[in-house]
């Protein structure tokens, strides 16, 4: 996703910049300091008693700016010139992509909630392998840094590795500091009730990508060479775009691009993703990129982010809405983009929606395979974390024995 601070690409088919689509992010949750429920701070206390002004400052901070606000119910939302912030009473997620220096945020929003009367209970950061890793500023040259950085806030924390570091594989750092039992020792109902998908989708189908550049070939003239390329070697994605269960038809989508960011949400299929879902923001950058921010039921956000340029394709998505499992979802996301690989990254905790139904499993998903999968559960099974790795069939793409050009630093 590009923004006016850091554009995605430049104007000469000899010369095209590479942009790291793929986001930082951390979570953070606080509890009232003074041993009180999270509860007590109601819909607009807490971190919500700080407006757009406060967040401008702190998004400074990883260079970026606030674009779009809006104060919803239940969180505020804004759409970031780096992608999103989801604020809540007592809860921050933020995702950023391209070279910005998210980690350098934490001191400043730690802060802000000590201000306010909160202490933290949850930490975590956490990133996909980067595509382009030495494009990355201090602290996020490796992952050996980042850990580095933030033991310095959260001795207690601790870093894991999923999946293979010689092909797609995910870092996450986590300090955990729930109170999962009152002093009796008997079990805090509702400390465990979350779940999170994210899909990291790469090498997206080009007839797609054109949905998200308001510039012309003619402009932009290598801006669909290198995803049509890829794509003849997979059987022709251009002219024989599977319709997946669940998905949608892009096959007469044709040579255009987009005007609004409203036409790509709609056209793409990208509205109807999350049936009692609503778009919030919706973004085409200039001369391309996309990002969107939304809300579900209860107090669920979704977002989405995209860099269409073939040689760096690249869409994500990611929500905490609650289901009873996230497979059906998965195949709806994948369909809308038709990617060469993705990988998912399931947190469930285990008295949510997802996670009072079983154990994860990989999601079946028409036309891809399951070439890695990886699982470990956190505090006594209080929540586990999934990561599997998918690429389509028959298309020679990585494997897990053959590893790939990836960062595994």
């Amino acid at each position: 996703m590009p923004s006016a601070l850091q554009p995605m690409l430049s104007f000469t088919a000899s010369d095209i910049s590479a942009f790291e689509g793929s986001e930082k992010k951390m979570e953070i949750n606080w509890v009232p300091a003074d041993g009180s429920e999270a509860s007590s701070l109601g819909w607009t206390g807490g971190l919500r008693t700080y407006g757009r002004e406060h967040w401008e400052s702190v998004v400074a901070l990883l260079n970026g700016t606030i674009l779009l606000h809006s104060p919803e119910d239940k969180m505020d939302v804004y759409l970031i010139s780096e992608s999103s912030l989801f604020v809540y009473a007592d809860r921050v997620i933020i995702l950023t992509c391209g070279t910005t220096t998210l980690l350098k945020t934490l001191g400043a929003i730690l802060e802000s909630a000590e201000k306010v009367g909160l202490e933290v209970s949850y930490f975590q950061y956490s990133r996909k392998n980067f595509l382009f890793p030495e494009q990355q500023e201090y602290p996020h040259t490796s992952f050996d840094q980042e850990c580095h950085y933030m033991s310095q806030l959260f001795d207690d924390g601790h870093p894991y590795v999923f999946g293979p570091l010689t092909g797609d594989h995910w870092y996450v750092f986590v300090a955990d500091r729930i109170s999962r039992t009152h002093v009796d020792g008997t079990p805090r109902d509702g400390s465990d009730r979350d779940q999170t998908l994210n899909i990291y989708m790469y090498d997206i189908d080009p007839v797609v990508a054109q949905l998200f550049m308001r510039a012309d070939p003619l402009i932009i003239p290598t801006i669909l060479q290198g995803g049509e390329a890829s794509n003849q070697e997979e059987g022709g994605a251009n002219n024989n775009i599977k319709k997946i269960e669940g998905g949608f038809d892009h096959s007469d989508y044709g040579q255009t691009f987009s005007t609004t960011s409203q036409e790509a949400t709609e056209r793409s299929g990208i509205a109807k993703l999350i049936p009692d879902g609503a778009v919030v923001h919706d973004h085409l950058f200039e001369p391309c990129g996309y990002s969107m921010n939304g809300r579900a039921a209860g107090d669920a956000y979704w977002t989405i982010h995209i860099t269409p340029e073939a040689h760096c394709s690249y869409a994500s998505f990611e929500t905490n809405y609650q289901c009873d499992g996230y497979a059906d979802l998965i195949r709806r996301v994948v369909a809308v983009f038709n990617p060469s690989k993705f990988t998912t990254v399931e947190h469930v905790d285990c008295a949510s929606s997802a996670g009072a139904i079983g154990p994860q499993c990989p999601a079946n998903v028409d036309t891809y395979r399951v070439r890695g999968r990886t699982l470990n559960e956190f505090c006594g099974k209080a929540y586990s974390i999934q990561m599997c790795n998918y690429g389509k069939m028959g298309s020679g793409g990585e494997s897990e024995a053959e590893g790939e050009a990836a960062e595994a630093r």
